[in-house]
Parts: structure tokens; sequence; C-alpha cells
């Protein structure tokens, strides 16, 4: 009888240590960081951090959703706004892109359209207070004069469970990629560890319906230059979705998945059509940074932004653009490259880090 214990005791114990070590290899804990950067980058500062960055591509002007993230974490009840840089002129200023800033804007991540006549329309994700317990918000903008915007409306939905990203296709019509879908306790915990339960959500300018289920948190989400193909980034499962639109109804049909070499954040296409993606090297090291914030110490995360070109028979081969430890620029979410520089946003780090390539 004891023989059976110790036995079944033996097994529990070396299921616990592989259930552990898988866990560990899925936040990357073993991978090893060597630094590539390129050789000329500068600091803009700034008073929060981009956590998503739009260009302009035709005007050369840069949207940014900035907020003190890093107060945020600590508990800290502050308010954000969505500024604007010229990049065009040198050294970079920083203004609102709003006539007017609202009296509650906590942005997340934002999108911008630009329609067959050449208006601009803005969408961004505008987070509660109380996330849970109050509805997600999505705010839309319009451009009034040139760069700037004027508030629209606000658009809710219980589809909009968890908001990360935004992509406005139209004028008000906007898909939403949820980071999360689990609702139990126990859906949270198969989500952590890989289960697809994220979604992708369309609003046709009327209602929301879920235009595509069973992702692995949806991050970040972008559109091709035919505005035929709906890019997501599946940030628990290490990889990108690539999703083909239906036109009329606005659903969505998965095509194929590219995998990556981290946890995919924030999706650009770039003028010639290329995507540049940000991802997260190592997760267990971004919680390890959150958590020293929570504790008045600081201890950055590593950084990574990939550039993916696609052949005419749709294969993909990827490109480092940036890697660091992190000190330097920490907790990098977003990348966009315009005139031959990449410009990068952040989590948390109070800065837009400008490299050239």
């Amino acid at each position: 009888m004891i023989k059976k214990i110790l036995k079944i005791i033996g097994w529990i114990v070396l299921f616990i240590l592989l259930f552990s070590l898988w866990m560990l290899q899925r936040m990357d804990t073993f991978k090893t960081i060597t630094n590539n950067t390129p050789e000329v980058c500068e600091s803009f500062a700034m008073s929060g951090s981009a956590e998503d960055i739009e260009i302009d591509y035709a005007r050369g002007i840069a949207y940014l959703s900035i907020q003190d993230r890093e107060a945020l974490i600590k508990g800290k009840n502050t308010q954000g706004f969505i500024g604007k840089i010229d990049l065009n002129k040198k050294p970079y200023e920083l203004v609102s892109a709003l006539t007017e800033q609202p009296e509650h804007l906590r942005p997340h991540g934002l999108s911008l359209h630009i329609d067959k006549a050449g208006k601009r329309h803005l969408a961004v994700i505008n987070h509660p207070k109380n996330r849970g317990d109050e509805p997600e918000v999505i705010d839309l903008f319009i451009e009034t004069s040139n760069g700037l915007f004027d508030f629209v409306r606000s658009v809710s939905d219980p589809l909009f469970q968890s908001p990360n990203d935004v992509l406005l296709v139209e004028k008000e019509k906007f898909y939403v990629g949820n980071d999360k879908g689990g609702i139990s306790a126990a859906d949270k915990i198969q989500e952590q560890m890989g289960r697809p339960m994220s979604t992708v959500v369309f609003y046709d300018g009327e209602s929301a319906s879920i235009a595509m289920k069973n992702l692995s948190s949806v991050s970040g989400i972008n559109l091709s230059l035919d505005q035929q193909t709906v890019y997501a980034s599946e940030t628990n499962a290490k990889r990108m979705a690539i999703l083909k639109r239906d036109l009329m109804d606005g659903s969505l049909k998965k095509i194929k998945t590219v995998k990556l070499s981290g946890s995919p954040d924030n999706i650009n296409v770039s003028e010639d059509g290329s995507l540049v993606i940000a991802n997260i090297p190592k997760v267990l090291a971004l919680i390890q940074h959150f958590i020293a914030l929570q504790n008045n110490e600081y201890k950055p995360s590593p950084s990574q932004v990939v550039k993916i070109d696609f052949d005419d028979q749709g294969n993909h081969l990827s490109k480092e653009l940036f890697m660091s430890d992190g000190y330097d620029m920490s907790t990098t979410s977003v990348g966009a490259i315009w005139a031959d520089k990449l410009f990068m946003g952040s989590i948390d780090d109070k800065q837009m880090y400008v490299c050239e390539l």
C-alpha cells in the first residue's frame, strides 16, 4: 500500500515538474536575448507611453495613443490623449490630434482610415475606469482641419469584451480584436495555457457581430493594402493569423497562420505592403517588469520588432529589425516604418524610439 502511495506521489511530482517546465518554456524563460539594434537610434521623451502608433503615409504624420501606463499599473487614476507628430519636421513636436480633449480617455489601440475622398477618420479604443464592470467603448473621430479631429460618437457593445486593437475599414465600420474570451476562472486558466478563445468583432455602423472566433489573444489587427486581407496577431500562440474578408457582411475566414519568434502585439502595414510587427521576446520578463513597477522598482523587459514581406505566391520572409534587452527601449508594443526610419512605441516606456534603418 505504501509503495502504491509513493508511486502516485512520484507521478504527481513528475507531472507538476513537467507542467512547470512547459509553462516556463511557453513564457520564453530559457530564450537568450542577443541585442541586434541599428547603429543610429534616438529617444523622443514623452509624458506617457505610445502603446500604438498609426502613420498617415501620404502626409508623414504619426498618431499616437498616449497614456501614463506606468501610473495605471501602480493603480493611479490618469487620463490619456491622442497625440500627433509631423515627421517631416525636426525636432519632433508632440501635440494633441483632437480639437477637444474628452473628459475621460484611456486610449489603447487606434486606427486611421482614409476614405475615397481623402477624408481622414480615426477610431480609438477607450477603456473605462473599472474594466470588467463598465462597458468598453470605441470612440470615432473625423478630421476637420489638417491632422486635427472632431469627436463623432462612441460605440459600445457586449461583444467588445476585452478590446486591444481596432481596425477602421470604412466610415464608422470597424473590426475589434479582443485579447481575452474566457468568462469563468477555468476558461481564463485554459486561455493562458493556449486555448484559443478570443474573437474579432465586426461593427457595420449599426450593430456588432463575431467575424472570427477561436483565436489566441488578439493584440494587434490591421488591413492589407488591397483591403481584402486582415492580419491578426495571436499573442498566446506566437503567430499571426491571415484572414480573408467578406466585403459584404464583414465576416472573416482564416487562410493560414505565420509562426513568429515571439508573442506578437501590434501590426503595421507599410507603404509597400510589408508588415512591421512588435513582438514580446520573453513573456516572463514582461510579467516580472510589471511586478517590479508595482513595487516601485524598475526591471526592463526585452523588445523586438520584425518585418515580414510576402512574395507573389504568398510565401513570407521574416527579418529582424530590432532586438534589445530593454535597457534602451523596454516593452515595445508597436513598430512602424516611414522614410527609412523605424518608429517604436511601448506599453509603458515614456518615449518614442526612432532608429535609422
